[in-house]
């Protein structure tokens, strides 16, 4: 077992790395399957990276499908800028347009997990003609209302935050109880705190919770209106599938992912927020079924 970030973590990410320069930021990504089958590129959000999708790439690869996953800035083995004021949802967008252009990637089938729904969903509105299809997984692309749970409001608080977040890597340690199952998973735990070591490494963790917009003085409200305002423009089908016992993107997000999308498919699973961790085959599956139209 190995906490080395470019180790493969006891075999459980066997996958080649590979990096593109967006700016200058540089991008890690994994490219599996076969290069002429249509992509499905797999976007991770907070505090999570490419390793999330280690069961489902492995699987849908192995079913004759293309998976490309990246890290966003500040996770995984992309980097990580040291200046807080980089990490906004404009900068993330821009480099997962980078990812689209690069790679040359068509007919991509988006998969989107928390923050990588308004990344994804806010790139794709500027590459229609490269994306065909949008899964959302536990995500939303909309201003969320002031509320917001306990445990989150502590790490927009100056300060008590940086405490938290950067001194005690407590995004990524509250990962297990985000989970309905495999809480005790030490290689898993092991990679999700490899690109986390130190202090500074931890900034996109935290902020990622600053950056959700709660009112119109949030530095990313106006784009977030903006993507909000537009999903009905992407006209391409959407699969929702939800983790169910998810505290803070409860019923009421997938209600409102059916009333933009109102023929979308919905799979709903007895998972927490991190549902890729805890039915990695059922949503390899759903994705698999989707994509093939059966």
């Amino acid at each position: 077992m190995s906490a080395d970030l470019d180790g493969d973590f006891g075999g459980t990410f066997p996958f080649e790395a590979h990096y593109l320069e967006a700016e200058d930021t540089r991008i890690h990504y994994v490219d599996e399957g076969p290069r002429d089958a249509a992509p499905i590129l797999m976007l991770h959000g907070n505090p999570t990276w490419s390793y999330m999708y280690r069961e489902p790439i492995k699987s849908l690869s192995e079913r004759g499908h293309r998976c490309v996953a990246f890290d966003h800035m500040g996770f995984g083995r992309s980097s990580k800028p040291p200046e807080p004021r980089r990490y906004i949802l404009s900068t993330h967008i821009e480099n997962t347009i980078a990812v689209l252009d690069q790679l040359d990637l068509n007919d991509v089938t988006l998969v989107c997990h928390d923050w990588g729904g308004p990344i994804g969903l806010g790139a794709a509105l500027e590459r229609p003609q490269r994306v065909s299809r949008v899964v959302a997984m536990n995500s939303w692309a909309w201003e969320l209302p002031s509320f917001l749970p306990g445990f989150l409001r502590q790490f927009r608080s100056e300060g008590l935050g940086e405490i938290l977040a950067l001194a005690g890597n407590a995004v990524v340690e509250s990962i297990p109880g985000g989970m309905a199952s495999r809480s005790s998973d030490g290689v898993m735990m092991d990679a999700y705190r490899a690109p986390h070591p130190d202090y500074w490494s931890r900034i996109g963790t935290l902020a990622f919770i600053r950056d959700i917009p709660l009112t119109e003085n949030d530095v990313s409200a106006p784009l977030m209106g903006h993507i909000h305002e537009s999903l009905s423009q992407l006209n391409v089908p959407l699969l929702l599938i939800w983790g169910m016992r998810d505290r803070v993107f409860v019923p009421a997000f997938l209600d409102q992912w059916q009333a933009i999308f109102p023929d979308s498919r919905k799979i709903e699973l007895h998972a927490g927020h991190y549902l890729v961790e805890d039915c990695p085959d059922r949503v390899a599956d759903a994705i698999h079924e989707f994509v093939s139209g059966s």
